[in-house]
């Protein structure tokens, strides 16, 4: 099954190529096919449609690789990462794992600056993710000045949470 339309492959393909400044890795966290959640389709169905469109995606730039991790093979990874739900896909630059090997995994406080989609990045929220590729790319977001300022301003830990919805 294709989740990328043929007809929109083309245009994901020219944007990533036009805007990715940095490789980008998609860590994609999900439980495996023997665990009892994902067989009775508590989180199966999305952990595989997760999985076929972000290998879609990767396949679509040069600058994105998938990395596919299974909370019960590797809880470490899930700790480290503190992925509680599944599907989750955490996009990352990938210059710090180019300073060191491919495996090297990131100091637990790099590994929370991260954007992360909890569920299936699709339908409205694949624009979203799109976007969130070239701004992590980037490193930079188009938040106002003022916005930064106000952001730079707090001085204690927050977790901030933004929820997709069409409506």
């Amino acid at each position: 099954m294709t989740i990328i339309a043929e007809k929109d492959r083309q245009a994901v393909r020219d944007l990533l190529a036009r805007e990715l400044a940095e490789d980008l890795e998609l860590l994609l966290f999900t439980r495996g096919r023997s665990h009892g959640g994902a067989a009775s389709g508590q989180d199966g169905d999305s952990s595989e449609e997760t999985h076929e469109l972000l290998a879609e995606l990767a396949a679509l730039s040069d600058h994105l690789r998938l990395t596919p991790i299974d909370v019960d093979a590797d809880p470490a990874a899930a700790t480290l990462y503190n992925v509680t739900a599944v599907p989750t896909v955490i996009v990352r630059r990938r210059a710090a794992a180019k300073n060191g090997s491919e495996s090297d995994r990131p100091a637990a406080a790099e590994a929370a600056a991260n954007v992360r989609f909890l569920g299936l990045p699709g339908g409205y929220e694949f624009s979203t993710l799109l976007a969130d590729l070239v701004d992590v790319s980037k490193g930079r977001t188009d938040l106002s000045a003022e916005g930064r300022a106000a952001v730079r301003a707090i001085d204690t830990p927050v977790h901030i949470q933004v929820f997709v919805t069409p409506t």
